[in-house]
């Protein structure tokens, strides 16, 4: 089971057919309302995270790709969307493109996926791609469909999902999705420089303990030595002294 904590799980909406491998997020663009539940995740306006399948088994969203890429579908009407038409799919709120970094993020980290950019729809791509990048069709905007070879991902030549605008988008959200991979990666470091430090300053206090041990070793074995050269002519005081010292002596080499 691999539903991704934060969402607001909706219930299994697949025939639940396995997942082969997992390869490739792909931004879609819902032309309505979230949720959708052909995919795994749907994104409302307000960043808000619906799960209506589970990452164990396929997505509806990319037909010949089912069996290895996960889906995101993104709302696309109602405030703050303006009425649109054709191809011009307004682009993504900011929460948005947060809420599907942190899907992407998320797969990263259960599923292996890449944090990278998918660069067609080939069998072997892998990384963050976007709907068209499976569809045939002569886009004129700069970003092309279907190459030779790559699978197709709907049965709808022509399809603009997920519009320029939103395509446009892609690359913010990959960043977003390795920034926080930075931050991870920059706060285990501080933490293992932390860790690092506090033994050196153990290691430290534990040199100076024992110089300061070892110094008062010397320093009683000098008094009995000197007590013992005196012979006869050491005082009482002298033996008590000489008793203390080869006790307290004995107790620290005892405690090494």
């Amino acid at each position: 089971m691999a539903r991704m904590p934060g969402t607001e799980w909706v219930g299994e909406q697949s025939p639940r057919v396995p997942m082969e491998r997992y390869d490739i997020v792909c931004v879609h663009t819902i032309v309505g309302y979230a949720p959708a539940h052909a995919a795994h995740f749907s994104v409302r306006r307000d960043g808000h995270i619906f799960q209506s399948r589970d990452t164990a088994y396929r997505s509806a969203a990319n037909l010949d790709g089912n069996h290895r890429v996960i889906a995101i579908e993104n709302e696309d009407h109602g405030d703050p969307f303006p009425t649109w038409t054709g191809s011009n799919v307004p682009a993504l709120t900011d929460a948005q493109v947060a809420a599907n970094a942190r899907i992407l993020r998320w797969a990263h980290e259960e599923h292996g996926v890449p944090l990278q950019l998918c660069p067609n729809s080939r069998p072997a791509s892998r990384g963050l791609a976007y709907h068209r990048q499976g569809i045939d069709g002569a886009f004129t905007d700069g970003y092309p469909g279907r190459v030779p070879g790559g699978e197709t991902w709907t049965t709808s030549p022509g399809k603009v999902c997920p519009g320029r605008n939103r395509i446009a988008q892609i690359p913010t959200i990959l960043n977003l999705a390795q920034e926080d991979d930075m931050a991870q990666y920059a706060d285990q470091l501080d933490k293992i420089q932390k860790a690092a430090e506090a033994a050196q300053a153990a290691a430290e206090q534990a040199t100076r303990m024992l110089a300061r041990q070892r110094g008062r070793q010397l320093a009683q074995a000098k008094r009995i030595r000197a007590i013992i050269e005196k012979g006869h002519a050491a005082t009482e005081a002298d033996h008590e002294q000489l008793h203390t010292d080869l006790a307290e002596l004995v107790d620290s080499l005892a405690k090494d």
